[in-house]
């Protein structure tokens, strides 16, 4: 499952093969209990900013590049990474939960597709993925508009994911402020029975564009870094789409 994207699934097949060879060897996995210390806050609602009417004129090359996270705009630590990409396409068991899976697959449909980024911490500790993308017309506030929908309704589904079948989830975090409308949302996937990956996503509107960012991290303190490189994110994007 390695996109461009959605690089940090890209261990949800492997965890999932490991964790269910390691049970039918007796094996016992511990972290999960880990991996949820910090991650079950109580949820925040994204920010409100109705959807208003895109701008005529579309984001140039320019602006999405500009838009985009650099290394220098990261923590130190961090380090630029190049996944391979996979076709994988993403479904779900309900008609109002496939915005989500939209945001997952490597491609949104209507959009084009601008900067595409990827970064690690350390020794994969962490991993963020962000992409910026142009839509024509209102485009970019209907996609942001279904899905924070999509996340208001979707607690509990089921992901094809190439043929695997997962269980999953979303909710609501706090989006970053900035943008004219950010949703943020945490998705768990369980890969195996009791283990669950769950990136951080946030997609930000800014006229005509919007990005889509998700970010991974394996310990609770990773997770508290998501709200400041999510801002840094979001500021980088409004200026460039403003200038």
């Amino acid at each position: 499952m390695r996109t461009r994207f959605s690089r940090g699934l890209s261990a949800a097949l492997v965890v999932s093969s490991l964790a269910l060879s390691a049970a039918a060897c007796g094996g016992d996995d511990t972290k999960d209990d880990a991996k949820k210390d910090g991650a079950d806050k109580p949820a925040a609602s994204a920010s409100a900013t109705p959807a208003a009417a895109a701008p005529a004129k579309p984001l140039t090359d320019a602006q999405m590049k500009a838009a985009a996270l650099e290394l220098k705009d990261l923590p130190s630590g961090w380090k630029a990474t190049k996944p391979e990409a996979d076709p994988t396409v993403y479904k779900t068991d309900k008609a109002e939960c496939e915005p989500i899976a939209a945001v997952m697959d490597d491609k949104i449909a209507g959009a084009t597709k601008g900067a595409s980024v990827d970064f690690a911490l350390g020794k994969n500790e962490s991993e963020l993925s962000q992409e910026v993308v142009n839509f024509s017309g209102t485009g970019a506030a209907d996609f942001t508009k279904k899905l924070a929908a999509a996340v208001d309704a979707c607690a509990d589904f089921t992901v094809d994911a190439g043929g695997e079948k997962m269980k999953a989830g979303a909710k609501k975090l706090t989006a970053p402020a900035g943008a004219e409308e950010a949703v943020a949302f945490a998705f768990a996937l369980e890969v195996a029975p009791g283990m669950k990956v769950e990136p951080n996503v946030v997609v930000a509107r800014q006229g005509t564009g919007l990005f889509r960012l998700m970010y991974l991290a394996d310990t609770a303190a990773g997770k508290k870094d998501f709200e400041a490189l999510t801002k840094t994110a979001t500021d980088k994007f409004v200026k460039a789409a403003q200038g």
